[in-house]
């Protein structure tokens, strides 16, 4: 198949663009590239092959109309995004511009050029603070910040033009993603906010302060526990959701996660034990809206798309230290 894939250039899209062209697909990277990411496009090419790029800015409507014109793809996945939950309490109108207006206006030029087929990188920040878990995809929508309300958002309007233009769309709204593709790419967020990369940085480099947000939460550690995925494992769901989209219309929605739970000290521990490092960590205050528990229901996608995940935390830490090793210490902003 011949794919779109906007924000290519990030973390879970490159490892989707080289798992695609490892499949023998042709792809096609959409990213405004204002990260410097170059370095991890090179890498996806020197291990997987050739794919062109486009530079665009999704909220640059004339620009993708010009850059997407007599371009035609079997379907797109649409990972473009900024991700960053504190900073869209801080940036909210930012966010929603970046996240639902570039949505839009995809979404737009791919139904003026012919092209129905989609799937939407969503998130479980949709769901909130949700009342049980796992969490099914059947739960309401709980959005607790400008992230989460962009994800649900462009969810609503992709659900519009599957009932009123013909939109064939699959939903996936990830739990935790994290580890690398062999050490050879890997997570690189501007700030890095996310746990696993945190964690082993500070690991790494003795003297980081690293703080764990709340530990007196009803769990049996007190810490909270959250679904973590390795991000081969979400890669593939894409794949399986672009098969999925030839046999199937309208709009689908599914989890994407391990559908087990490791808690913030069961995974300091994998962590210490696959670095042979011990952690010095500081207690800390919990964090507004943050859930005892958010794992995901997997059900419905194991038994309609034939997914599994493959790999366990202990597998996911290794694969995240191997990036974390050669990854440079001027890439990291917290």
């Amino acid at each position: 198949m011949n794919i779109l894939v906007t924000g290519g250039a990030g973390y879970i899209g490159s490892h989707t663009t080289l798992e695609l062209l490892k499949q023998g697909h042709s792809v096609t990277i959409l990213d405004h590239l204002q990260k410097d990411k170059q370095y991890i496009l090179d890498a996806v090419k020197k291990e997987a092959g050739e794919f062109e790029l486009i530079k665009a800015d999704l909220q640059d409507l004339n620009g993708l109309e010009a850059a997407l014109d007599n371009k035609e793809f079997d379907a797109v996945i649409h990972f473009a995004a900024s991700i960053e939950v504190g900073l869209s309490t801080k940036k909210p109108v930012e966010f929603i511009d970046n996240n639902l207006v570039g949505s839009q206006n995809l979404l737009k030029v791919l139904l003026n050029n012919g092209v129905n087929n989609i799937v939407f990188s969503s998130s479980a920040a949709v769901y909130g603070t949700p009342e049980k878990s796992p969490v099914p995809e059947t739960a309401p929508f709980n959005s607790e910040n400008p992230y989460g309300l962009s994800k649900a958002l462009t969810e609503e309007i992709i659900k519009c033009y599957a009932e009123f233009k013909g939109l064939n769309a699959v939903a996936l709204r990830y739990f935790n993603p994290a580890g690398s593709y062999n050490g050879i790419i890997g997570e690189s967020h501007h700030p890095e906010t996310h746990l696993i990369p945190k964690l082993l940085y500070a690991l790494k480099n003795p003297g980081q302060e690293f703080t764990v947000m709340g530990t007196d939460y009803d769990t049996p550690d007190g810490t909270t526990i959250r679904d973590y995925i390795h991000i081969m494992d979400l890669a593939e769901a894409h794949i399986k959701s672009l098969e999925y989209l030839a046999d199937h219309k309208g709009l689908s929605v599914f989890n994407v996660g391990s559908g087990s739970g490791s808690s913030i000290k069961e995974v300091i521990a994998a962590a210490e034990k696959v670095t042979g490092k011990k952690l010095e960590y500081k207690s800390g205050p919990r964090r507004t809206g943050d859930s005892a528990r958010l794992v995901a229901d997997i059900t419905k996608i194991k038994s309609e798309m034939g997914w599994q995940p493959k790999y366990q935390l202990m597998e996911i830490m290794e694969s995240a230290w191997a990036w974390e090793k050669i990854r440079n210490k001027e890439d990291y902003q917290f």
